[in-house]
């Protein structure tokens, strides 16, 4: 009995040091992210502290880890391997998605919600004070004016560099407070719900809106059966649609397209079959489309990075739901959004939107596991 109630209390304070250093390095990216999308901070400055973050989770796994596991090490080892051959530093954020994963995972009573809450209020509250002092001043606004299918439409920053990138750092903000657990959602959803319209109504910024609607309209209607668990057939199904997702986007360049999409997708369809008549597909990254603007996580990752770290970066996000047997409704409906606004946003690789996906489905598989 000694022995239990020590292993117990080794296990718990584990958990709780691994909690603090996971939270202090959510926090950190996520603030980075937000100081750089007002140019406080720089892009570069911002992806060197965001690596260093790394360096305090690495140290706790090589203390607590007894044995760990060769898969892990393999999977850090190729992904190193595959920035060096393409020499593109910046490929590094694989790595570190790898080491998220394996940590949240791993670590044992790491407390999910307890993470998850603080970096909900650490973000919301940073972002509610660049929002709010643009708003009382005008600090910070990169408005104009654009032409969309039939007429000119207004887009206001909130604050930030870009429209788009208020829309998607309120998207992080969405997917850390929806992944928290509460009994009854309802409030939080209308919350959301108004919150994101209010934001439309200034950025305009279309596919995050929609996915977020969507998400709130689907909760509303499924009630207090969010946390309920589908099948393991359904649930094995929703790891592999990053594939079907990337499918779906190499057709798009092999199609013609309908000028009416193209010019409801604001000429992505036209550009994106531009780059690749010019410079098709290679094994490796092509560094004339490193820079080239892409509004397509998985395109961008393919054109531009290459198959092989496309490859790597599937079985990355296959990966992150893939232990859990019977996903929880809300678990499915996050990561669909997560997945779904890499379609207009190169967003598959920003932590603020990857962390709290990561966080959830380690917590629902923790769950999953203690119920049996």
């Amino acid at each position: 009995m000694n022995h239990k109630s020590i292993d117990i209390n080794i296990g718990s304070d584990i958990g709780s040091k691994a909690t603090k250093i996971f939270t202090l390095v959510s926090i950190t990216i996520y603030i980075t992210e937000i100081l750089t999308g007002t140019n406080i901070i720089s892009t570069s400055f911002s992806a060197a502290i965001q690596a260093l973050s790394i360096i305090p989770i690495l140290i706790l796994i090589l203390v607590v880890q007894r044995q760990i596991s060769i898969t892990f090490i393999f999977a850090v080892i190729v992904s190193i391997a595959i920035c060096i051959i393409n020499e593109s530093v910046y490929m590094f954020s694989s790595t570190m998605m790898i080491v998220f994963i394996y940590t949240l995972n791993s670590m044992p009573d790491i407390d999910y919600q307890k993470m998850l809450k603080w970096i909900a209020f650490t973000s919301m509250t940073t972002f509610g004070m660049v929002v709010g002092i643009n708003l009382l001043t005008g600090w910070g606004s990169n408005n104009y004016e654009m032409w969309r299918v039939d007429g000119l439409i207004f887009r206001k920053s909130l604050g930030f560099s870009q429209p788009n990138i208020t829309m998607l750092l309120w998207l992080s903000i969405v997917l850390a407070i929806c992944s928290i657990y509460r009994k009854s959602q309802r409030l939080l959803t209308i919350f959301v719900g108004v919150s994101t319209y209010f934001i439309y109504s200034q950025t305009q910024s279309r596919t995050s809106t929609y996915v977020i609607m969507l998400y709130c309209f689907s909760i509303l209607i499924i009630g207090k059966h969010a946390n309920a668990r589908v099948g393991k057939t359904l649930s094995k199904l929703v790891c592999i649609l990053p594939i079907l997702f990337l499918l779906i986007s190499f057709y798009l360049l092999l199609q013609p397209y309908s000028e009416w999409l193209d010019v409801l997708l604001s000429g992505r369809l036209s550009l994106y079959q531009q780059f690749y008549d010019t410079y098709g597909i290679h094994l490796l990254n092509t560094p004339e489309l490193e820079n080239a603007m892409f509004d397509n996580g998985y395109l961008q990752s393919l054109l531009a990075k290459g198959v092989i770290f496309t490859i790597q970066l599937l079985f990355i996000l296959i990966s992150i739901g893939w232990k859990v047997n019977r996903m929880r409704i809300k678990d499915i409906l996050l990561f669909v959004m997560y997945l779904s606004i890499a379609f207009t946003e190169t967003a598959l690789q920003h932590f603020e939107l990857f962390l709290p996906i990561a966080i959830m489905f380690a917590e629902s598989h923790k769950k999953e596991t203690l119920n049996y």
